[in-house]
């Protein structure tokens, strides 16, 4: 097991504290189950899971669409060589 440790102002130390007794949890145990979702990291703990922007689309858009919706989200991660010269 490692150990982190947060800088924070007293403010931001003080709101966590009331947020992890609200919870009835330690300040510890609030924090990385408040922070786990956002880096896609699992409730066991054990795994990583990339969270996933089009999850709520599946299912809805036919089979033959799909491809070229990947296509197109391709091209954009595609850089033109001749515009950055």
């Amino acid at each position: 097991m490692t150990t982190m440790t947060i800088h924070a102002d007293d403010n931001f130390a003080e709101a966590v504290r009331r947020y992890a007794e609200r919870l009835g949890k330690s300040v510890n145990q609030a924090i990385k189950e408040a922070i786990a979702p956002i880096i896609g990291f699992s409730q066991d703990g054990n795994t990583v899971q990339r969270p996933n922007p089009w999850r709520d689309l599946y299912g809805c858009v036919p089979k033959e669409e799909t491809d070229m919706i990947r296509e197109a989200i391709a091209a954009q991660h595609t850089i033109d060589e001749e515009m950055w010269k």
